[in-house]
């Protein structure tokens, strides 16, 4: 990570960009140097004066001394000065962190229990440090804590005590989990409601308990209690620091708990998989236990440092080795807050605006996510949107829906419109909005009382409004529909409006045309020509054909329709071909049962609804089965439809059916009809259900959705007709796309046809 614009994962070594740098390096590494130093000549002592034992006890020369001391601390698992301290308190004058002898040292103070050796190290501490009882405990796997040995205590209260259950307000358990000791003194004044081990604030008023550890993990707690209610000073707690380290040697190896270190080979393969990055952090503590550091043992492909290293390359890198300035930053101080505490911590893109981590799109932003694993941190960096992404994402939704936003701050009047409110007005945006009096008069008078009631319901009381209204523009009526509601104040009273226009002329027209076909054929007073042309008005102002082919995301449309040649009637043929607000297009073809008006009105109703519910992000199967429910509430018609979804960025086509005929796929030359998931007729029955299936496209194939009426025929074998379909497909594969629908079309529609055919080619171009 870095803060001037480089991105860094936790990875990768840097040398400091900047002379500060440099020197704060410089005099890191001088202080650590100087701490090892002043922190040696204590332990350097033990170790002369426990060879001293060997060599008085068993006759050794100083080599051999020194040689046996070496063994026994490597068969232990302890470093040379925890083993001279541990011989030391075995065989006193004992134990001394300033290195000089206790006093009241006992001979042999040790042996062959752990609580003689607990007994042992209480009595060699209750002259020096005024300790007068011990408890030694070990973590268990069930994230509690075991008694192991104790002194100074009676049995009945080291039975009952046992086993700690992981009760966070326990001062044992606070010391584990915050790796540091916790100090308890002049418990006589009170508690504060929190629990104590063996209770008795009156027997002990003082006490420490300080952590175990064997090498960087934390094994159990070591619990000095103390008669008198004074504060353990410097040189006590120095003390007993010392003799918690001692004490090691009465936990189990087994007691430890899995360390994440042992745990990452199997988590590497798991990180493997993952797509985004991720790495396992452990941390690297300092002598007494603080974080200096965190060490990379497993990380995901994607994850990556400024020096270009990625995935397990970063294994066994250390963070302020990549990056230095990483340390005080919100997210090191997050990181330390989930290690301590087991809370995730998370941070927003712009919290860290250095950190890119495996995204090569500098579009993209990543946030930081900490999540504690045991004595570990997993540290992922979920990709967000940049803003620009998702202002352009809501343009594409207002532009689709024909509508936008408008918000009015009522203290200012001052107005505020999308973009797309100035498309809908056929304003100019330098103009700026249209002031709300000035709106006024661009009504139809016809509809300002209803509009006027509105508007004073919403800004005298706060009733939510939604009002329909007609405006004249230069490229005619407009017919609006504007849905808003309040921000009531701290006095009850509006004080700003947010809502939306949205433009319903389209659907307005399509109203309008269905009227007046309905009025034509009731009256049944016109002759076939005229009748002819009234249905050709209405089947433009329902399904316009594009004129040539069209470019979707990824895909390059052709349609073609053929009514029925002996009918006056229209039919309830459709297709469907619109952009989605995520980027995936949506691809569809239907057919009404039956002609005439009730036809259209049901194949408009399905087309329009179809696409509603698609823009607004259900998938084709959810789309089916509300459809299939919408019909059976009216009970008056059916329909089959299929409908899918491709998605360029992945190449998956997902799509389901209703009783329509299945997709035809073509291929390098060879056309093959793609699998029909489960799917009855819509309108046909409540239990209906609807299966999804997907397929793999590549750039160059070609989808072909079509009607009944381009295969059917009467007396003839349904599938013949799409045998037919496939060879003539196939013939015109290396054809013009703008062509293939009208040429596949011509070889298998008579001129005059009984029924109605549409037919949708689709070729994929991404």
């Amino acid at each position: 990570m870095s803060h001037d614009g480089h991105a860094s994962a936790f990875g990768g070594r840097q040398e400091p960009r900047t002379a500060a740098e440099q020197l704060a390096r410089t005099v890191a590494r001088l202080r650590t140097e100087l701490d090892d130093q002043q922190r040696t000549i204590p332990g350097r002592d033990a170790v002369e004066r426990a060879r001293g034992v060997l060599m008085g006890r068993l006759g050794m020369t100083p080599r051999e001394a020194r040689e046996e001391l070496q063994a026994r601390a490597a068969s232990a698992g302890r470093t040379l000065v925890e083993e001279a301290w541990a011989l030391l308190a075995a065989h006193g004058p004992a134990l001394s962190a300033a290195g000089t002898p206790l006093p009241g040292g006992k001979e042999n103070a040790g042996g062959d229990t752990a609580d003689e050796f607990a007994q042992g190290l209480e009595e060699q501490l209750a002259g020096s440090a005024g300790v007068d009882a011990l408890l030694v405990y070990v973590r268990s796997p069930g994230g509690g804590l075991d008694l192991v040995a104790h002194a100074g205590v009676d049995t009945a209260l080291a039975s009952a005590w046992g086993h700690l259950p992981p009760i966070r307000d326990l001062a044992p358990f606070e010391a584990v989990n915050l790796r540091r000791p916790v100090w308890m003194s002049d418990l006589h004044k009170g508690t504060a409601g929190r629990p104590l081990v063996g209770d008795c604030p009156e027997t002990w008023p003082s006490r420490a308990w300080v952590p175990m550890r064997r090498r960087e993990d934390v094994v159990g707690v070591v619990g000095f209690l103390r008669r008198r209610p004074d504060a353990f000073d410097a040189a006590d707690r120095a003390l007993v620091q010392a003799a918690a380290r001692v004490c090691t040697a009465c936990a189990e190896p087994a007691a430890a708990p899995d360390s994440a270190a042992d745990r990452a080979p199997a988590l590497q393969v798991v990180f493997d998989c993952l797509r985004e990055a991720v790495v396992l952090l452990v941390p690297v503590r300092g002598r007494s236990g603080e974080v200096t550091d965190f060490r990379i043992e497993a990380a995901a492909p994607a994850s990556v440092d400024a020096a270009g290293r990625t995935g397990r390359e970063l294994v066994g890198l250390r963070v302020l080795e990549c990056d230095p300035a990483v340390a005080g930053t919100p997210l090191w101080h997050g990181c330390l807050h989930a290690l301590t505490t087991g809370e995730p911590y998370e941070s927003d893109a712009s919290d860290d605006p250095g950190i890119t981590c495996g995204g090569p799109d500098p579009a993209v932003r990543h946030a930081v996510r900490a999540v504690r694993l045991g004595d570990a941190l997993v540290v992922s960096w979920p990709p967000q949107a940049a803003a620009g992404q998702e202002a352009e994402r809501l343009r594409r939704l207002q532009y689709l829906g024909n509508l936008g936003w408008a918000d009015w701050d009522l203290a200012t009047d001052a107005l505020q419109w999308s973009p797309q409110v100035y498309a809908i007005f056929d304003r100019d945006p330098a103009l700026g909005p249209i002031p709300m009096d000035e709106l006024a008069r661009q009504l139809f008078p016809e509809d300002l009382p209803a509009a006027g009631a509105a508007a004073q319901a919403l800004l005298a009381s706060g009733q939510p409004v939604d009002v329909p209204f007609r405006i004249r523009t230069a490229h005619g009526t407009r017919h609006l529909r504007f849905v808003a509601e309040a921000v009531i104040g701290a006095e009850g009273r509006p004080v700003a409006v947010h809502g939306f226009y949205q433009d319903l002329t389209a659907q307005r027209n399509e109203q309008i045309a269905l009227d007046e076909a309905r009025r034509a054929f009731g009256a049944r007073q016109r002759g076939p020509s005229a009748e002819q042309a009234l249905a050709r008005r209405l089947q433009d102002a329902l399904l316009p054909l594009p004129a040539r082919s069209f470019d979707l995301p990824g895909l390059n449309c052709d349609v073609s329709y053929l009514p029925a040649g002996a009918s006056i009637q229209i039919g309830g043929d459709w297709f469907s071909a619109v952009e989605l607000p995520d980027g995936s297009t949506l691809l569809g073809v239907g057919d009404v049962a039956g002609h005439g008006i009730e036809a259209v009105a049901t194949m408009a109703g399905l087309r329009h609804g179809a696409e509603a519910m698609a823009l607004s992000g259900t998938p084709p199967q959810r789309v089916l089965e509300r459809l299939n429910h919408a019909l059976m509430s009216k009970g008056t018609a059916t329909a089959t439809m299929l409908l899918a979804q491709y998605r360029p960025g992945t190449g998956i086509l997902t799509w389901a059916r209703a009783g329509h005929l299945p997709i035809l796929h073509l291929r390098d030359g060879h056309a093959v009809f793609l699998a029909q998931p489960d799917g009855r007729i819509l309108g046909a029955s409540h239990e209906s259900a609807y299966g999804q299936a997907t397929a793999e496209l590549r750039s160059g194939d070609r989808l072909f959705l079509f009607t009944d009426g381009l295969v059917g025929r009467r007396g003839q074998d349904l599938d013949a007709g799409l045998e037919r379909l496939s060879r003539a497909a196939e013939s015109v594969a290396g054809g013009d796309s703008a062509t293939v629908a009208l040429r596949v079309t011509e070889a298998l529609v008579p001129a005059d046809p009984g029924d109605d055919s549409c037919l949708l080619c689709v070729r994929v171009t991404a």
